[in-house]
């Protein structure tokens, strides 16, 4: 049965890097275990380089336990589709076939293509869409994503924009679906891989407008058309229909085309026990009832956003120990953790640690049984 909460949980969870904190644990709690004084702006290492060690440990337990303790995004998982023949009535089972995720502790389904036989069918979240027309694609001037309150708003500005860096634009000097590209990550705040051979770029897209501090890529997710590489989709990741109530605005060069035009996003999602399709979350696993793919290979496309609402005391500990690992194996010079004599090693310290916290993380992985 799967926990909700637990008075060991770790929820110190203020998550910013450059401060040192992560989802994991924190600076705090790495330099109380070592007994230093706190990581600062000045300390060697900085409080930001200690982040980027929660970083990558915190991707490291990820890969070793195959489950995820933070929201992390899955794209584009195929599955094939069968019909489930109920030994009594396949009416009492309540669905007409299901797909299993390779991950669980799924929080929201962004997007569920069915294959329909000509075309994917979109069943989830709120969704807009913009065509990259090859002759007027070259025309767009910015695209603009507001939320429901119709007060915040992200502007995603071309590349010909002043003051603007490759950073925070989409490159347009390439071809309708080389733009499509550079627009999905720029929404998703990635490193552009597909087009950086084309437009140079060396950095992840970043577009933080907001005076919260709040990220594009923390309530949209875009991508191509699988069959239309021109098609971008943007989808809400707010809860259910709620994303139903933003909007996209695309303004183009005046007197070129429409100065702007107004698209709302729809809701494409009927997610219940009587509707298109519905999950269990905690085992990753969609099941469908009303509408349903073809009986084909790969006929359902799924990205998701998966991850643990929680982050047991046994993960806080084994992330906690391995980062302090890091920070003794660079330790050469002894001059942030002396050793007195007294005590046993750095190398003693470091092998302890980290030798503790692979013994936990081997603990927590996931068991797959095969039943035949």
């Amino acid at each position: 049965m799967p926990v909700s909460s637990s008075p060991s949980d770790y929820t110190n969870i203020n998550v910013d890097y450059s401060q040192g904190r992560g989802f994991y644990t924190d600076k705090t709690s790495v330099s109380d275990l070592l007994q230093i004084p706190a990581f600062t702006s000045v300390t060697n290492p900085t409080d930001a380089q200690i982040g980027s060690i929660i970083k990558r440990t915190e991707g490291i337990i990820d890969d070793m336990i195959n489950r995820s303790f933070r929201p992390i995004i899955w794209k584009d998982e195929f599955r094939d589709f069968e019909f489930t023949h109920h030994p009594i009535n396949s009416y009492y089972s309540g669905y007409v076939g299901f797909v299993q995720l390779n991950q669980m502790k799924v929080r929201k389904i962004i997007s569920l293509q069915v294959w329909e036989g000509t075309n994917y069918r979109e069943l989830a979240s709120a969704q807009a869409s913009i065509s990259l027309d090859t002759s007027k694609y070259n025309k767009i001037r910015k695209l603009t994503l507001t939320l429901p309150n119709s007060v915040d708003s992200w502007d995603l500005f071309y590349s010909g924009e002043g003051g603007k860096s490759a950073t925070q634009t989409f490159n347009l000097n390439f071809g309708a679906k080389t733009t499509a590209k550079e627009i999905v990550a720029l929404i998703n705040e990635q490193f552009p891989a597909r087009t950086a051979q084309f437009t140079g770029a060396t950095a992840e897209k970043a577009n933080t407008s907001l005076t919260s501090g709040y990220s594009i890529s923390d309530f949209f997710y875009a991508y191509t058309d699988s069959q239309d590489g021109t098609l971008v989709h943007i989808s809400s990741l707010l809860e259910g229909e709620d994303g139903s109530d933003c909007t996209l605005t695309v303004t183009d060069q005046a007197g070129q085309t429409s100065d702007s035009v107004v698209v709302n996003f729809t809701d494409k999602q009927e997610m219940k026990r009587l509707g298109d399709f519905w999950m269990m979350g905690s085992d990753g696993r969609i099941f469908f009832n009303k509408k349903y793919p073809y009986h084909r290979k790969n006929s359902v496309i799924v990205s998701f956003v998966a991850g643990d609402g929680r982050v047991p005391s046994a993960i806080h500990e084994a992330a906690t120990k391995l980062v302090a690992a890091e920070i003794l194996r660079h330790d050469d010079q002894t001059i942030l953790i002396a050793e007195t004599g007294a005590n046993i090693s750095t190398k003693e310290k470091y092998d302890i640690l980290r030798k503790e916290g692979m013994e936990i993380l081997d603990g927590k992985k996931d068991l797959v049984y095969l039943i035949d």
